[in-house]
């Protein structure tokens, strides 16, 4: 049934990830004489004394994209709750695996650019990342939740 609470929660968490994916920049940072860099999904981009340079960053999204075809997946899977908990736990992993490459590429390519003492600023899509964990988390114990339940009722019966 997708009125579930649990399937709400799966709807935030791909939301969040096509957000993410719309081009909502994950960081950015300004210097003192214009010079700035961002950090896309797919790509980080700087602009230092008027030379521009933009770097695929392909790994994130990759792992982004397999996360929202997952959890398109899950959403659908609510006749089997075991499977969709199993699911729900590759899909919170590869979530943290697609932030943690982001903050890879932030600390060890980006932020070494131009004066390195100035750390930069998370944006909207680092909040999206953080919300789709969450809320996948949650509909992971909601879940666990329901099958508990059911477990229950048979026991009764």
């Amino acid at each position: 049934m997708i009125q579930r609470p649990q399937s709400i929660f799966l709807l935030i968490v791909l939301i969040a990830e096509i957000l993410v994916i719309a081009g909502w920049p994950l960081w950015t940072k300004t210097g003192m004489s214009g010079e700035t860099a961002q950090v896309f999904i797919s790509e980080w981009t700087s602009q230092i004394q008027g030379k521009a340079q933009v770097e695929a960053n392909y790994i994130p999204l990759v792992l982004l994209l397999i996360s929202v075809a997952l959890t398109a997946y899950i959403l659908f899977q609510f006749k089997n709750r075991m499977r969709q908990m199993a699911l729900g736990l590759v899909n919170s992993m590869l979530i943290a695996a697609t932030m943690g490459y982001s903050f890879y590429t932030i600390y060890k390519k980006t932020i070494p650019l131009f004066n390195p003492e100035m750390q930069g600023a998370y944006d909207l899509g680092f909040y999206a990342l953080i919300v789709a964990l969450l809320a996948n988390m949650i509909a992971n114990r909601l879940i666990r939740k329901d099958e508990m339940l059911v477990q229950s009722s048979n026991r009764m019966r």
